[in-house]
């Protein structure tokens, strides 16, 4: 009876190997949508690597990627929260370049991770001979603005 038992869990594992691959690739998989990448690599948008953090409060802003193609400028970044009992308003930050244009965003997508948050906003395209874009957040008391140049080389 034993045998038949332990029999049953080695199936059940097996059955589940597939989904927890997934599972833990997807915890360690936060990079760019492959439509994006696919989109960087043909040479229809440019990605310019952030590389900037912002602390707001208890939760850091990890600021990824800012992919700028014809059609529109996707801002890539993750929230890693450690302030219980608020959760990070992620549409509530705007783009400003250094001309005073505002890029509101228009869309956007979130993935919750047990760290915080995994999110991809995307705006208006910005403007011609636009060379550093701002990002402005402003909820109640907690703000901040971070600038980052355009003037990367093409990846």
């Amino acid at each position: 009876m034993k045998w038949i038992r332990r029999l049953f869990i080695v199936i059940a594992l097996i059955i589940l190997i597939p989904d927890i691959i997934m599972l833990t690739a997807s915890t360690f998989d936060r990079d760019i949508p492959k439509d994006i990448q696919k989109q960087v690599d043909s040479g229809d948008a440019k990605m310019i690597d952030l590389d900037e953090e912002v602390t707001i409060g208890q939760d850091e802003i990890r600021f990824k990627h800012l992919i700028l193609s014809d059609d529109e400028t996707t801002l890539i970044y993750e929230v890693h929260t450690e302030e219980s009992g608020w959760s990070f308003p992620s549409g509530a930050i705007d783009l400003m370049d250094g001309k005073g244009n505002s890029y509101n965003a228009s869309s956007g997508s979130s993935s919750g991770q047990s760290w915080g948050e995994f999110i991809i906003h995307t705006y208006k395209p910005l403007k011609d001979d636009v060379d550093t874009i701002i990002a402005d957040f402003r909820w109640y008391d907690k703000s901040f603005q971070t600038e980052f140049s355009l003037n990367q080389e093409d990846h």
